[in-house]
């Protein structure tokens, strides 16, 4: 070979090693200048940011490192399990400049494995053209379509998928023998989530009960609820939590109101309708900006509960049969057998809210439509104690309703009809656990915005204010 084909040769080689080399850092986007200091789990002395990248990336690192702020007078780097959007955004007046922010780019394509030259064609649900496998990973877990879709096959030649609501096993397996072998097929990753990021390995477990009076529990001729007795006997609990005043008692604005602390005239869910979009962020969302590894999953069987109240970046949804609670149950129960189970879960009981008898706590029907549903909670409450890391492993449970009854129905605004609950206990069978709250919380009012969202806010100490506010008595 003369000198310019070597010359050449080592330039191509040069060049490739290079952009092997960059590949980690592409995953990254930069922002010059600025950084979220203080927020860092390690620090690297002695590299460069494609290191940095790399070293983010790495299997020890990346079930939670999701940023890192690079020292560009030391080559040294931070690496963290915080964006900036989880801090409070970027500081970017430190004296001098000394560092450049770098936060990793999320790829849908990572929930998905593939399996070359396969597909389960003719069970597609919607049909993508012009798009890459990626772009059919992002449009597969995407808010409007999470809640259903489970794999894709992808036409390699004319870049086009199908999108289906059906995994390989659901349909007899993959068919593999195409000709000329013009698909791949991509199945969405399930059975377990990645290891839980939030600090003390917190976990949130939010239990709804459509329809359920707080005045229908702990009384004398009250409904038998030994397993949400528990849940109070060492944690803490409201039986007057007001929804509705200045929204409608109906099952939209009462869980929109549970998910973001806020009432309708601000996150804009004023119906059932499910053409109306969540106008402020769901809870679980506020995790996952904090903690962009943090897990989310969703069980439920009412249809706007895994639409549009759905959270926009949930992981894991399953949508049981109607009013299937042995269904639901089971689901969360499978959850909770993951090696590393969802960090939030919300899990939807329907029963209670029955439309046809009555919500009087005396009513016999609806005392049994409360206990049937305690069972399942114990069924949960025992899958997650039994859980083998449980003793490290910090779950706060939150249990409320949407919406209280008058009669037979609900949407007005009596007092039976506002009236829903709160429970919170944070060291369910798992004492050596500080309270989080504790005791009888009826000596101040609460409103529906103050429920679930300001105490699962603050149990996790993320940086976000709502409407409503948490109890006095709650809090470390």
């Amino acid at each position: 070979m003369n000198q310019s084909g070597l010359t050449a040769l080592l330039a191509v080689l040069f060049l490739s090693s290079s952009l092997a080399f960059a590949v980690p850092l592409d995953r990254f986007t930069v922002t010059a200048n600025a950084a979220i200091s203080g927020h860092n789990i390690e620090q690297l002395s002695n590299v460069s940011p494609d290191q940095c990248a790399a070293s983010c990336l790495d299997s020890s690192r990346s079930q939670w490192c999701v940023s890192f702020d690079y020292y560009k007078g030391s080559n040294k780097c931070d690496l963290s399990n915080k964006n900036a959007q989880g801090v409070g955004g970027l500081k970017t007046n430190y004296p001098g400049n000394p560092y450049d922010h770098y936060s990793l780019i999320s790829n849908p394509i990572d929930s998905f494995i593939q399996t070359p030259n396969a597909a389960i064609y003719g069970h597609n649900n919607e049909h993508l053209t012009q798009v890459t496998p990626e772009q059919c990973a992002e449009a597969c877990t995407g808010a409007n379509r999470s809640y259903w879709c489970q794999s894709f096959d992808y036409y390699k030649e004319a870049k086009a998928c199908d999108l289906s609501d059906k995994r390989a096993t659901d349909v007899g397996d993959l068919k593999t023998d195409y000709p000329n072998n013009p698909y791949n097929h991509y199945s969405r990753i399930s059975g377990e989530a990645p290891a839980n990021p939030i600090p003390g390995n917190k976990h949130v477990l939010l239990i709804g009960l459509d329809g359920l009076r707080g005045d229908s529990i702990q009384c004398n001729s009250c409904a038998e609820t030994p397993n949400m007795d528990a849940l109070i006997e060492g944690g803490a609990f409201h039986d007057n939590v007001l929804a509705g005043g200045q929204q409608v008692t109906v099952s939209g604005p009462g869980w929109a109101s549970v998910f973001t602390g806020y009432w309708d005239d601000d996150h804009g869910i004023t119906s059932n309708s499910t053409s109306l979009k969540l106008g402020k962020p769901h809870v679980f969302d506020l995790i996952r900006q904090s903690y962009p590894t943090a897990t989310s999953a969703v069980v439920a069987d009412w249809v706007n509960l895994t639409t549009n109240l759905l959270p926009e970046n949930v992981d894991y949804v399953y949508g049981n049969n109607n009013k299937d609670s042995q269904q639901a149950t089971d689901k969360v129960i499978e959850w909770l057998s993951w090696e590393h189970a969802p960090s939030a879960i919300f899990y939807y009981l329907h029963n209670i809210d029955i439309h046809t008898s009555s919500y009087d706590p005396d009513s016999a029907y609806y005392q049994a439509a409360i206990e049937k549903e305690d069972q399942q909670i114990g069924q949960v409450l025992n899958a997650l104690s039994s859980r083998p890391n449980y003793a490290s492993e910090e779950w706060l449970i939150v249990v409320t309703s949407d919406h209280g009854g008058l009669g037979s129905g609900h949407g007005g605004q009596s007092a039976e009809e506002r009236n829903t609950f709160v429970i919170l206990n944070n060291n369910y069978s798992n004492p050596a656990v500080p309270a989080y709250c504790l005791g009888n919380l009826n000596n101040q009012g609460m409103t529906q915005v103050d429920s679930a969202a300001p105490h699962i806010i603050d149990f996790l100490g993320l940086d976000y204010q709502t409407a409503g506010s948490r109890h006095p008595a709650c809090g470390y």
